[in-house]
């Protein structure tokens, strides 16, 4: 008898069962048997938010190229195409079905006025008619190597959808990488606008002392006060461009706000991992500043992007990087086994005036006799040589023959492209090195001391601060500039060039 426990509300209950306290006790006694012979389960293990495609509040870029290739449509619709390319070579590589015939014919029935009864099996030699039965196996012989030529083309149709799956994903990950650039670009401009307001407060209180000592009219209190509406105009512009630039983000990742994991404490640090602000400290913590909104992090936005600028260079020549992009390139892969699929489809068609033979094994009983038989098939190509077919396998063999040169000829091109783009980002990068900016930083300071001494005026003090300002904004700008074209390059060349 069969007892099933359930447990329910903390009490045992039996499904069925006539006795209640024997059942329970042989039903521990045998789950304990049984964990005893099976021993100590395996632990379940927790997956991470990116094995189970959630998106975390924290994201870096690396999470989300891994959750790229879990919820990108346009990935996920190619591994599609891949499965359907399998399928389709599998039913290639299959031989024609045998078919099998089974007939009775000729089955003379019940004739009122001659009173005779059906005959189903026996021999009237008065009769004009007599039953027949059939039996046949036909079986088609392909000639010209069908098969072989049909499972070839497959076969590189596979190769070139798994090659174009890649290259949906080269061309995700880069308009990812392009959307994740602009999230960081915005998050140290956030920053930036932030310390810049911080430093023109400080400028405000500086100056009200000054007035109070009486030793600056009245007049410039008002003067300094009129002059924050354009930082807090920047603030909130750079906090929308870091929210819009999150949507993209979470655009390519194909998720929505609701998707991303709720913070379980708030923020502490600076945005950029491992706090490595721009010169003269650019970067900003997100302390509060007293609406309940965590400063240099928009309430609206439900991701935090994390990551770094990368400001290496780059050891390959662009010779080297031709030979990379024509020979790992993914759309140029998919477009040399296109051709090789549209060679075989050549073949195929010329293949397909070989005539095939169809062979049938026959056994036929006419009454009460019986006979066997072989029966040949051929057919004549009389209306139809499949000329036509050939010429059309040629002519896609010679349109996959201009696609191959073409997706080579764009390879090459996007490489020089990207190429000048990474050179030209990376003589501007070398602009704002570490002692320019350094001078920028020491006009700021000097003129901030000289404020406060009184050698410099309050429109020398605010010219000097948005030097430095400036400066770092076109800092940000040139780090992001030349990590695009680092991503340009790998975008173009198909492969990682660290």
């Amino acid at each position: 008898m069969l007892f099933v426990c359930i447990k329910r509300h903390g009490v045992y209950k039996f499904a069925r069962g006539w006795f209640w306290g024997p059942a329970k006790g042989l039903c521990l006694m045998l789950g304990g048997f049984l964990i005893i012979l099976a021993g100590p389960l395996p632990l379940l293990k927790a997956e991470s938010p990116q094995q189970a495609g959630i998106i975390p509040a924290r994201l870096s870029l690396a999470e989300a190229e891994e959750l790229l290739l879990q919820r990108n449509l346009s990935v996920l619709a190619s591994r599609y195409q891949i499965e359907a390319s399998r399928a389709a070579r599998l039913i290639a590589s299959y031989k024609p079905n045998l078919v099998l015939t089974i007939g009775a014919e000729q089955i003379p029935f019940y004739t009122p006025l001659k009173g005779t009864l059906p005959r189903f099996f026996s021999t009237d030699s008065n009769a004009g008619a007599n039953p027949v039965y059939t039996f046949r196996i036909d079986k088609i012989l392909e000639r010209g190597g069908k098969r072989e030529l049909r499972t070839a083309q497959a076969d590189f149709q596979l190769k070139a959808a798994e090659a174009q799956m890649l290259d949906a994903v080269r061309t995700q990950l880069f308009q990812l990488r392009q959307a994740f650039s602009s999230a960081m670009l915005a998050r140290e401009n956030l920053s930036l606008a932030e310390s810049t307001r911080q430093q023109y407060e400080q400028t405000e209180k500086l100056t009200e002392v000054k007035v109070t000592n009486g030793d600056l009219p009245g007049v410039e209190n008002y003067r300094v006060r009129a002059g924050k509406l354009q930082y807090e105009q920047v603030v909130l512009q750079a906090r929308t461009n870091y929210e819009q630039a999150v949507s993209d983000v979470l655009n390519r990742l194909g998720a929505r706000a609701e998707h991303v994991m709720p913070r379980l404490a708030p923020i502490t640090g600076p945005y950029s991992s491992g706090g490595d602000g721009v010169a003269g400290g650019s970067g900003s913590g997100t302390e509060s500043n007293g609406d309940g909104e965590q400063m240099g992090l928009p309430r609206a936005a439900s991701l935090e992007i994390v990551g770094t600028f990368d400001e290496r260079p780059i050891s390959q020549s662009l010779a080297e990087l031709r030979e990379t992009a024509l020979a790992q390139r993914p759309d140029v892969i998919a477009a040399r086994n296109t051709l090789e699929a549209a060679g075989r489809g050549s073949l195929l068609a010329q293949a397909q005036r070989a005539r095939d033979v169809d062979i049938a094994y026959e056994y036929q009983r006419v009454g009460d006799d019986h006979s066997a038989g072989v029966v040949v098939q051929i057919p004549l190509l009389v209306y139809n040589n499949y000329q036509a077919a050939i010429t059309q396998a040629n002519a896609q063999r010679r349109a996959a023959e201009s696609l191959l040169r073409q997706a080579e000829l764009q390879a090459v091109t996007d490489v020089e492209k990207a190429y000048q783009a990474y050179q030209s980002a990376r003589r501007v990068l070398e602009l704002y090195n570490s002692q320019n900016l350094t001078q920028v930083d020491r006009l700021r300071n000097i003129s901030t001391y000289s404020y406060k001494e009184g050698a410099v005026s309050l429109f020398e003090l605010l010219d000097a601060q948005r030097t430095y300002n400036q400066a770092l904004a076109a800092y940000n700008q040139a780090r992001s500039d030349y990590q695009m074209s680092l991503w340009q390059l790998e975008q173009a060349t198909g492969r990682p060039l660290r």
